[in-house]
């Protein structure tokens, strides 16, 4: 039985001792996988092929569900190659007959794509190929370029990495995404020479996304460093409302803030907690037990924790209330805050045998036996 005689049109579908031999299986599940890639991967017009060859709207379903198991397979069994190393070479030719202003923008993008997927797998070569053709076919190819650039700074070379970074961003200069490559590469290679391109290209970010963490860590700092307080203290607003949870947002804040005058600093943490969620307020309240602390108002830092515990209770609030007492040489009272730390969040007590202002406390054997 030759495969087109089952694809004679019949209105009420394939009779379904046909349909359901194993031969014909078989026949219309090559025949789809022909229209499949034909026709792009799209499974909505593979179905319409088959209404053509006289397939009912259930039939067509479950052809299509069987493609999409053994496209499915096909891809499992070929990753399964890649991870085992049975398959170590994977070459992406461009199509010599793809050419500029004959080709629309998805197949530039296919290249794009294959370029990345190459460059991921680590065959650098076969990816410029693919960027290459990407911009041959369309030299306005932002992704190409950026890929480059990426392809460049995995080879090392930064400095054309930086080249193809600058060149995506000639075409889309508001492109975050590129413009955090940039950033993170100037960074590695920082110096006198490039630290304005990179404070600049900091602030693009910025102006995009006034949010971005890491662009706002790198401006912060920079104020710093101009001791342009004003602009950082702005900063580090936006970093902690976002990130109040983060070792850095703390610290970035309580650099800032005990750099402002006495008043000022303790005026901020009343105004700014205005604006935040309660998360981020009691946090806030966290850390102006801490600014207290580092003041060396040490019953004003203690009431501030003692507040927030009357809140939630939290292993830290007891801990920074263990360190104060003990530098104020209050012993048994330190060390009774620390049984309680140690009960809600045994693994203080690493922290605590290593944490300096409890260094004093190392060799008393209370400590000794509640750390154990």
């Amino acid at each position: 039985m030759g495969l087109f005689n089952f694809f004679k049109p019949k209105k009420k579908g394939i009779d379904e001792s046909t349909f359901n031999s194993s031969q014909y299986q078989n026949e219309i599940l090559a025949f789809v996988q022909v229209k499949y890639f034909e026709h792009r991967q799209n499974y909505e017009t593979v179905l319409a092929e088959l209404e053509k060859q006289g397939l009912n709207n259930e039939q067509g379903y479950v052809v299509v569900e069987n493609l999409k198991q053994l496209n499915s397979k096909m891809a499992n069994e070929f990753q399964q190659e890649l991870d085992s190393g049975r398959i170590t070479e994977i070459k992406i030719n461009p199509n010599p007959e793809h050419k500029r202003g004959r080709v629309d923008k998805d197949q530039v993008d296919k290249y794009i794509g294959y370029g990345a997927f190459q460059m991921d797998r680590g065959d650098l070569d076969n990816a410029l190929e693919l960027f290459d053709k990407a911009i041959e076919l369309d030299d306005k190819a932002t992704l190409a370029y950026a890929n480059k650039g990426t392809l460049f700074l995995k080879r090392g070379d930064n400095e054309k990495a930086l080249q193809f970074y600058n060149k995506a961003l000639e075409i889309k200069p508001n492109h975050v995404l590129i413009l955090e490559n940039k950033m993170d590469l100037l960074f590695e290679m920082m110096n006198e020479s490039n630290e304005i391109e990179f404070i600049n290209t900091v602030k693009s970010i910025l102006q995009n996304d006034p949010g971005h963490p890491n662009a706002l860590i790198y401006i912060i700092q920079f104020y710093l460093k101009e001791n342009n307080i004003e602009s950082a203290l702005k900063s580090v607003k936006i970093l902690f409302a976002n990130h109040h949870s983060e070792n850095i947002a703390i610290q970035l804040l309580l650099d800032i803030f005990h750099k402002l005058p006495e008043d000022k600093a303790l005026n901020e943490f009343e105004t700014f907690k205005i604006i935040l969620t309660d998360k981020a307020k009691y946090q806030l309240e966290y850390c102006k037990g801490l600014y207290l602390k580092g003041m060396g108002k040490y019953d004003e830092a203690i009431n501030v924790y003692e507040q927030l515990n009357q809140l939630q209770e939290f292993s830290w609030n007891y801990y920074q209330m263990a360190i104060i007492k003990n530098l104020q040489n209050k012993t048994n009272e330190a060390i009774k805050l620390l049984k309680i730390t140690f009960t809600l969040e045994p693994e203080l007590k690493n922290d605590a045998k290593q944490f300096l202002q409890l260094q004093n406390l190392w060799g008393n054997i209370e400590f000794i036996e509640i750390t154990k």
